[in-house]
């Protein structure tokens, strides 16, 4: 049984702030430029062929079986089962991101909580959207009585309990927040098994257990796909922007964004720190794609550089 999403990890009333923001400078359809640079351009609709890619961080392991078993079990299969279960977008592994902190241990603030707004710095070098981390909480036995009065009877299950958790790499805030008690049937040996905290017998009913992945994976990305797709500019180098997206991104030579200022960094709770979105402060065109980037130069507006945040051109504004 998956319960109700709840959203947490920061002051109530600076998420809404910054949610509201969001909104605010979304847009909503993408262009393309004609061959002549500058404010006289012909602007076209190029489709919604821009790709989310989302970076999913090597899961923790909270609970009694071992590490070996752990990735046999959860780490392997729930990026496989979480891909076939988020059509449309791009899901990243953590060895493929080509960043240490996506690949590696996550980066915790002095209170031991994760570092939301390190886990963003690293999104955006990396291009990636959003960023997915979790944990396994625990595997327990559970035994409940099925059926009707005398002919009732008792049933073994057991309960994987996780948390899934969804940054947003524009702002470092955690946008989405899931968790997971999930309830498999087993047979009475592998429930003495995990009475018995014995992790080697887990890996009997595995399969039973990532049968339940591809449910998991399709609320978290339900999520993912409500929200906007972004781009984000690393370097600025005498006018020239370098983007973290590509091709891998669905980046095209000629494409017109809007451009938003970096926004200003605030502190919250527990440590952490999180970025408020800018105001819109231009647009660029992109004028060389690669694989894994983008150059773009300045079409309108100023104060666009490193941190400036990239969305699709909104053409209320043509």
């Amino acid at each position: 049984m998956i319960s109700d999403k709840r959203v947490s990890g920061v002051n109530k009333a600076v998420f809404l702030i910054i949610l509201y923001l969001s909104f605010l400078v979304s847009g909503c359809s993408l262009f393309t430029a004609g061959a002549k640079s500058g404010a006289k351009d012909a602007l076209k609709p190029s489709g919604n062929n821009l790709i989310k890619r989302i970076a999913m961080t090597k899961f923790e392991n909270k609970s009694f079986i071992g590490e070996s078993e752990f990735e046999e079990i959860f780490q392997k299969n729930l990026f496989t089962k979480f891909e076939k279960a988020c059509a449309g977008i791009s899901l990243i592994k953590p060895e493929d991101t080509g960043n240490n902190i996506l690949s590696g241990k996550l980066p915790r603030t002095a209170s031991g909580r994760i570092d939301g707004f390190k886990i963003a710095e690293a999104g955006r070098e990396a291009g990636m959207n959003m960023v997915i981390t979790g944990a396994l909480i625990d595997i327990a036995g559970v035994e409940e009585k099925r059926g009707f009065l005398l002919f009732g009877r008792s049933k073994s299950f057991a309960r994987v309990d996780m948390i899934i958790n969804v940054y947003d790499s524009a702002t470092g805030t955690k946008i989405y927040e899931e968790s997971i008690k999930h309830q498999i049937e087993i047979e009475e040996h592998e429930y003495d098994a995990l009475m018995g905290k014995t992790p080697k017998y887990v890996l009997e009913f595995k399969d039973k257990i990532t049968d339940a992945f591809p449910l998991i994976g399709k609320s978290v990305c339900g999520k993912i796909k409500q929200q906007p797709w972004q781009g984000f500019v690393v370097s600025d180098e005498k006018g020239r922007l370098t983007i973290s997206s590509g091709e891998n991104a669905g980046l095209k030579t000629g494409m017109v964004f809007d451009a938003y200022d970096a926004g200003k960094i605030i502190s919250g709770a527990d440590g952490q720190k999180f970025v408020m979105p800018g105001q819109k402060a231009g647009t660029v065109k992109v004028t060389a794609v690669s694989r894994d980037k983008a150059e773009a130069v300045v079409l309108t507006g100023s104060n666009i550089n490193a941190r400036s945040v990239l969305r699709p051109l909104h053409n209320t504004l043509f």
